[in-house]
């Protein structure tokens, strides 16, 4: 069985690790710490990791943390990826900038690389439109940007196929 390794990663409170959690089930995470902020309880310092299989394919995805005082992380985990889901939050224009800076360190660190943009969080009402988020990072225009909703599992298993097409050479739908 072939094996890929996939990085999900974004800005803080993205959804990284809930959609590793929504499509494998549970979830091996590195270190968590307690935040005193109030927007989530805890946070990823090192690695959230995820194991499933799909299409009879092995699929091992790895969680950065979303945060620059972890940004370390982000070459070390990104090292000899398949491909990467770049995660937004989708109702959080404020959060824009620093996705464009962590998008902006992937691709300048691994232009080839095979990748989706996936804006979570499209359950909401304030949805942030594709042209916006295509502005803020500026994707080249193979680069498919798909709502998603991370804690519904067909839209999680929805962005992981896509990309996971882009690994395989097939086209976008």
């Amino acid at each position: 069985m072939k094996a890929f390794k996939i990085v999900v990663t974004g800005p803080f409170n993205a959804g990284k690790t809930t959609l590793i959690k929504t499509l494998c089930g549970r979830i091996l995470q590195s270190d968590k710490i307690l935040l005193v902020e109030t927007v989530k309880p805890t946070t990823t310092v090192a690695l959230d990791f995820g194991l499933l299989e799909l299409d009879q394919k092995r699929v091992r995805l790895f969680g950065t943390p979303g945060q620059r005082r972890f940004s370390f992380m982000w070459r070390v985990l990104a090292a000899g990826m398949d491909g990467y889901i770049m995660m937004v939050d989708s109702q959080d224009a404020n959060s824009l900038e620093d996705a464009a800076h962590i998008y902006k360190v992937f691709r300048e660190g691994f232009p080839d690389t095979p990748h989706v943009i996936s804006a979570n969080k499209a359950d909401g009402e304030r949805l942030i439109s594709k042209e916006t988020i295509k502005l803020v990072l500026k994707p080249s225009e193979n680069v498919p940007i798909r709502y998603t909703v991370a804690i519904r599992r067909e839209s999680a298993l929805e962005i992981l196929r896509l990309l996971m097409g882009l690994i395989e050479g097939r086209k976008t739908p």
